[in-house]
């Protein structure tokens, strides 16, 4: 009954340290799996956006071609072929490495075939290929919309990175295109019946504005993000840049004043002064994306470390947990009460059944009648 009663006692003991060691494990686990999914998640969004990253920046190679080959075409000049295929093939690349996560394939390809058409075409008419171009570049905006989007860019909750890169994927390009277009709209006025000048100075001047309202916005995002941010190298890396910029741009569109109802062109000067807004707007894009990519780069570091004391801290749990059972398995077991042992008995002879010692033990000697009896 007793035994039974121990047995009971050591059963109940498990039972109470194992429930006392799965309630200090629980909590942790639950804690563990929420912390690691919500980890795993910003890991995964802030690893896609470093794919837009490097898919915005070869979209910018291609739109310094695009608007290169506007210009051409408007001058009269060659199509700069080389150019254009080395573009179009840097961004073929990296659509086929990332596009399927991004979703861009359907988009790039609509590009492709309109900037391969540009190719073939033979267009004599600046008029012409002033709007078959700006088709071209309002796809090629539209990409770098898609990119953005579908990389989770345009929702980066960080103010820094959120800015940075608006002026990189909005802004900017469209800066750069509607710099082109303005000083393809200035040559194009050089040619212009004095019937068409108050149309060709309305053009001008809406061309004009177009430079300007982007020009301004990116000024406004690198600020918002310099003011943000945490980064000690985000305000001395861009703010030089941003001004080497703006002056181009202002230089730009201060280059054609409508006087008159006409619009003087010094067409060698303003193709000068493109050539230094394209300069600029690329050394600024440039370091745009390398301090989105460091900060991004930053923020996927510290979510690793996260996991990593996250995986040390269940680990830890696991082990406390572990004690109160272990305790039962490393205690000796306590042995039940031996019986006292039986006293030896000693050898007889084989003869006459007498101790070989001459001895007799002392249950025989009482069994033994007294000798006077006899």
């Amino acid at each position: 009954m007793a035994q039974h009663a121990t047995r009971s006692r050591s059963s109940t003991t498990v039972l109470l340290r194992c429930l006392l060691a799965l309630a200090l494990l629980a909590p942790s686990g639950v804690l563990f799996v929420q912390l690691w999914t919500s980890v795993g998640d910003r890991l995964a969004v802030a690893r896609l956006e470093r794919q837009g990253l490097e898919y915005l920046n070869r979209l910018g190679q291609l739109t310094i071609a695009m608007t290169d080959a506007q210009s051409a075409a408007i001058a009269g000049q060659p199509f700069p072929r080389d150019a254009i295929t080395r573009a179009v093939e840097a961004v073929g690349s990296v659509d086929t490495s990332i596009g399927g996560e991004l979703r861009t394939h359907e988009r790039w390809s609509a590009l492709r075939a309109k900037v391969e058409a540009l190719a073939s075409m033979s267009i004599t008419d600046p008029t012409s290929a002033y709007a078959t171009y700006s088709e071209a570049t309002d796809l090629l905006l539209a990409l770098y919309e898609k990119v953005r989007d579908n990389s989770q860019l345009i929702r980066d909750q960080d103010a820094d990175a959120y800015y940075l890169q608006d002026g990189a994927a909005q802004e900017l390009p469209e800066a750069v295109v509607a710099a082109g277009r303005f000083a393809d709209l200035a040559v194009m006025a050089v040619g212009r019946p004095r019937s068409d000048a108050a149309t060709t100075t309305a053009n001008l001047l809406n061309a004009r504005d177009a430079v300007i309202s982007p020009a301004n916005d990116l000024a406004a995002d690198l600020q918002a993000a310099v003011d943000g941010t945490s980064s000690r190298t985000l305000s001395s890396n861009l703010l030089s840049r941003l001004d080497r910029f703006r002056r181009s741009m202002d230089t730009l569109t201060a280059t054609t004043v409508p006087v008159d109802g006409r619009t003087p062109v010094d067409v060698g000067a303003l193709q000068r002064v493109r050539a230094e807004v394209q300069a600029s707007a690329s050394e600024l894009a440039t370091a745009i994306l390398a301090e989105l990519d460091g900060l991004i780069s930053a923020r996927i570091d510290n979510l690793d470390r996260q996991r990593l004391i996250a995986a040390g801290t269940l680990a830890a749990a696991g082990l406390l947990a572990l004690i109160p059972v272990g305790a039962l398995f490393g205690r000796p077991r306590r042995r039940p009460d031996a019986e006292p042992p039986t006293p030896p008995t000693p050898p007889y002879a084989a003869g006459d059944g007498r101790p070989l010692d001459g001895l007799e033990p002392a249950v025989e000697l009482s069994r033994r009648e007294p000798t006077g009896a006899r």
